[in-house]
Order: C-alpha cells, then sequence, then structure tokens
C-alpha cells in the first residue's frame, strides 16, 4: 500500500512542483483563468423551471463580465475562459488549460442548488478536507466526471481514498492561503457591496479547485432553487453586480500581493547594494541566547526602518558580512511560528538558528542552553 501511495504521490506532484520550480512562477498576478461552471450539453442545475436560463447561462454571463471588468481596468492582467459560449470543456482539460497557461490565479462560477427552496446565499470554496461525510457542493460538482465519455483522464477519482486525501492535503499546504485570502475579499463584496447573505468560506474536494497548480477559488452566485435569488439572478443588474463584486475582491486580492512583492523587492535591492544607505545602529547583540530567525546576510549595515516587517530586528557581524534576524525566542514552537509568518510575507528563504554570544550555533545547542 506504502507504494501505490508513492507512487501515486510522485505522479500527480510532478505537474505541481515543475510549475512552482520553474523560473516563471512567481508572486505576482499577470494571468487568471476564468472558469465558467457547466456549458453544453451539462446545464448545471436547472433552478425552479421558471426560467430559460439555467445555472451554465448565468454562470457564463458573470464570468464575461467579470473578464471584460479585468480587461478594461487591468490591461496588465491576461484573461483566459475555459469557455467563452455553451460548450462542455471536460474538468480535466479546463484544469489542464489553466496549468499549461501557468495562471496565477483559477476562479470558477457557479449557481447553487437545494432541495428547500428557502436556502439562499453565497458561498466560496477552496481545496480540502472537510473530514466529514461528502458535502452536497462535492456531490454536486463532482459527479460531472460521470457524464464525460473518458474517464481514464481522471484515473480511479474517488475522493474518500487516502491517495486523494493526501494529495488534496498536498495542494492545499501550497495554495490555502491566498486561496482563502481571495475567498474572503469576495464574500466580504458580496455581504458589503451587494447585500447577499454570506454562507462563508469553506473547504471542500473539488475537482477543478484540487488539479490546479495555483491559488484556485469556487463561487456559488446563489440558489437558483430560490425563487428571489434565481429572479436577481436573471437580471442584467443582478448578474453586473455579482461580476462587479468579484472583480472588486480580485483588484483587492491583486493590491494586497504586490504590495508584499514591492516589499520584498525594495528590500532585496538594499541588501543587493543598489540603493544608497545611511549607515545605522541596528542592535547587534553581543551577549545573547535564545532562538531566530535569519532573514538574510548582506555586505551592507540597513536602517532599521529598513527591517519594518520584523520583530525585535539585529543583526550579527560575520567576516565583513552582515547577517540579519527577526525575533528573540526561548521556545521552538514560536520561533517556528515566526518563520512561517515571514515566509508568508514573501520571506521565504528564512531559516530558524540559535544565536549565543554574538555567533550562530545549532538549535539544538541552544535549546540545551536554556534548560
Amino acid at each position: 500500500m506504502k507504494r501505490i501511495i508513492t507512487i501515486f504521490l510522485v505522479l500527480y506532484s510532478i505537474p505541481v512542483w515543475s510549475y512552482l520550480f520553474s523560473s516563471d512562477y512567481s508572486l505576482a498576478l499577470n494571468k487568471v483563468v476564468i472558469d465558467p461552471g457547466h456549458g453544453g450539453k451539462d446545464p448545471g442545475n436547472l433552478g425552479t423551471g421558471r426560467y430559460q436560463a439555467q445555472e451554465k447561462d448565468i454562470a457564463l454571463d458573470v464570468s464575461l463580465k467579470l473578464g471584460a471588468y479585468i480587461k478594461e481596468n487591468m490591461p496588465d492582467v491576461d484573461v483566459v475562459y475555459t469557455r467563452d459560449k455553451d460548450v462542455f470543456p471536460k474538468l480535466y482539460e479546463r484544469t489542464a488549460l489553466a496549468n499549461r497557461e501557468k495562471a496565477d490565479l483559477f476562479i470558477s462560477i457557479h449557481c447553487d442548488a437545494f432541495s428547500d427552496p428557502q436556502a439562499h446565499g453565497c458561498s466560496s470554496f477552496v481545496v480540502g478536507m472537510n473530514h466529514g461525510k461528502q458535502s452536497r457542493v462535492a456531490i454536486k460538482e463532482n459527479p460531472v466526471i460521470s457524464t464525460e465519455e473518458d474517464k481514464l483522464n481522471y484515473g480511479n477519482f474517488d475522493i474518500n481514498s487516502p491517495e486523494y486525501q493526501i494529495e488534496v492535503s498536498l495542494y492545499q499546504k501550497m495554495y490555502e492561503k491566498n486561496s482563502l485570502l481571495l475567498a474572503e475579499k469576495i464574500q466580504t463584496q458580496f455581504r458589503e457591496r451587494v447585500s447577499r447573505r454570506d454562507r462563508g468560506v469553506k473547504r471542500e474536494p473539488l475537482y477543478v479547485t484540487s488539479r490546479v497548480a495555483m491559488p484556485s477559488v469556487l463561487v456559488e452566485l446563489g440558489f437558483l432553487t430560490n425563487p428571489k435569488e434565481e429572479d436577481f439572478l436573471n437580471t442584467e443588474q443582478g448578474k453586473t453586480y455579482m461580476a462587479s463584486a468579484i472583480y472588486r475582491a480580485f483588484k483587492d486580492y491583486k493590491s494586497e500581493q504586490e504590495g508584499v512583492i514591492k516589499e520584498v523587492a525594495e528590500l532585496q535591492s538594499i541588501v543587493s547594494g543598489e540603493t544608497n544607505l545611511d549607515q545605522s545602529n541596528l542592535p547587534e547583540k553581543d551577549d545573547l541566547i535564545c532562538l531566530s530567525v535569519q532573514v538574510f546576510s548582506s555586505s551592507k549595515k540597513l536602517k532599521e526602518k529598513d527591517m519594518k516587517d520584523f520583530d525585535d530586528p539585529f543583526y550579527l557581524a560575520d567576516n565583513n558580512m552582515y547577517k540579519y534576524f527577526s525575533g528573540c525566542f526561548t521556545d521552538l514552537k514560536a520561533v517556528k511560528k515566526h518563520q512561517k509568518e515571514l515566509v508568508n510575507k514573501g520571506y521565504g528563504d528564512c531559516f530558524v538558528v540559535g544565536v549565543h554570544n554574538n555567533k550562530k550555533i545549532n538549535v539544538d545547542k541552544v535549546l540545551e542552553l536554556l534548560k
């Protein structure tokens, strides 16, 4: 069994890792794939039956409006659709397109349905396991696979299998932070700008969000089985409002990401000596014993204001180099948590070290001395 799982993980991780470590990968948001759910022979949910439009039609209309907003206001962002008309791209073709395009974000647009016509509101889903029985949304979206002729492209797709759960866990760890960030922004816009009921952000093992090597969100615009929401989503105004809400969330997300990139780039230019600095007196720790996070080394002495992302920053001089550190801890869990926070801010190369008597030492040695 272990051998089977190992082979499975190797095969399914290759596209992800090759994408992550390719020279084209970056934190910048240059390309987004918009996926209008269903299409063609797959209508999605049919709503109350009072309208000719079905889920596939509303999802397409909102997706095209969203893409138009991005193209008009952000000419630096490439917009790619998995479909721009009433056709049925297979699920694996949608995810393969996103990975092939090396997109920075994947947004899948859908409409919800439920047996109770009173159910209403908007939800956003990110990749993950809900650690319970298969949810209503997973049951609704994943079985589209059964309508496709060539099921070999999906292997033995079984969300309850240990192999699939491990795979989802890998994707979740890589893209969870940014997926959640965008999903939360979308829900905020739905709630505050369009006065929709916020059903929250949820983790689900959905095929389309678990097979793309990038942050991804599946959006449920509302319940077509609820007459009031169906009425709203069948109006031009309703579709415009929903598309503009997702666009505003996308814009906020992009601005936030680019802010992180800018801060890291500025600091990197300082470290490489591309920015003129006044020599400062950032504290040097002489008589110190603790665990810390080394962020980088430089031949330049930095100003404290240039390390605003760091907690209690200090440096150690070593062979004409300045080694810069953030934080001073006596607990291993605390310093690892701080390292993770710095990684999330864009300092992916930082690492935990021990510090004693103005020198870096082994972490285990510090832990012994602190006993």
